[in-house]
């Protein structure tokens, strides 16, 4: 990797799938997904309104989901897992695609099934990562999860900066949208 560009940002949270009194429930991961493909007005969406959808849903091998089919599976996942857990990667210069950011996870090989919704309307290129599990990460195990994908992420990054036209468009595009910030 190159030391004078920012690594790609790799988060990870979780929610209980459980309500207070213990029922299983998937309203975290329904929120999530929600949240996920239509931003945060959600409220128009469920009103009716016809809002844009930010990104096309994506699975292991490159499988597109429709919002619908990403939910259904979101539902039934959570009911029977006892954590959802969403990840946040973004790289700091690169517009990655979708197929980009699924062979980094699965080159990471921890997580058999996920969900992903890309997205390239923002300053920096991100996608929002959906998965379900009964326990946590082990920290060991974690911990070379997030160098594998970051590492890949920061090939796929390269690569698509070398694309002449797309490195020149995404310098100028960056310069208009956003001033020179360093990124911790």
């Amino acid at each position: 990797m190159n030391n004078n560009r920012p690594n790609p940002i790799v988060r990870v949270q979780s929610a209980r799938n459980r309500t207070q009194t213990g029922k299983r429930t998937s309203k975290p991961a329904c929120k999530a997904a929600n949240y996920f493909a239509y931003g945060r007005d959600v409220r128009s969406q469920a009103e009716g309104l016809q809002k844009q959808q930010r990104g096309q849903w994506m699975g292991p091998g490159g499988q597109p989901y429709s919002h619908e089919e990403a939910l259904r599976w979101a539902q039934e996942a959570a009911k029977m897992h006892e954590y959802t857990f969403q990840a946040l990667l973004s790289v700091p210069q690169g517009r990655l695609t979708a197929q980009d950011y699924g062979q980094a996870l699965e080159q990471a090989g921890i997580l058999p099934d996920w969900r992903l919704v890309v997205h390239n309307d923002t300053a920096f290129s991100h996608a929002h990562v959906l998965f379900f599990r009964d326990g946590r990460i082990e920290k060991e195990q974690y911990l070379r999860w997030l160098t594998v994908v970051r590492q890949a992420l920061a090939i796929s990054e390269q690569q698509r900066l070398a694309e002449p036209e797309i490195g020149l468009l995404l310098s100028d595009e960056r310069e208009k949208v956003m001033p020179e910030v360093e990124l911790a």
